[in-house]
């Protein structure tokens, strides 16, 4: 996974923005379901998403998601509730239902998460995110 991740972080010298993010969403989500083809509900569009959706199964329903990705403000389906809930932007934290969020900021990707959230659903991300995460 380490090295996936460097190369992943490595391309941002070779790949354009949209191709980057969702490599970096690919992995995300890919860690957290701990699924090759994970179903993932997106509560408005994510244009990188859109335009390369990598190994990510886009359903239209919450309630068939394995995770959803939340890129708006925009109140969530109620049968989104029970659902893990990932942000796109830096504001999406202040819900306590969001485990992290990886956003830009200043020209570059930055990825949080938050341990107490991420335990809250029992998950375990692989070891090349353990940077990213805070008490």
């Amino acid at each position: 996974m380490k090295i996936l991740l460097l190369c992943l972080l490595l391309s941002t010298l070779y790949a354009d923005d949209a191709k980057l993010a969702s490599g970096i969403f690919n992995n995300i989500v890919q860690s957290i379901t701990k699924k090759t083809k994970p179903k993932v509900y997106i509560h408005f569009d994510i244009e990188a998403l859109e335009k390369h959706p990598g190994l990510i199964v886009r359903v239209e329903k919450c309630t068939e998601a394995d995770i959803v990705l939340l890129s708006s403000l925009k109140k969530i389906p109620a049968s989104c509730n029970d659902k893990v809930l990932f942000g796109t932007r830096y504001f999406h934290l202040k819900n306590s239902k969001v485990v992290g969020s990886f956003f830009w900021q200043k020209g570059r990707p930055n990825i949080l998460f938050y341990q107490k959230r991420l335990d809250r659903y029992n998950l375990k991300l692989d070891a090349g995110f353990n940077k990213y995460i805070e008490p």
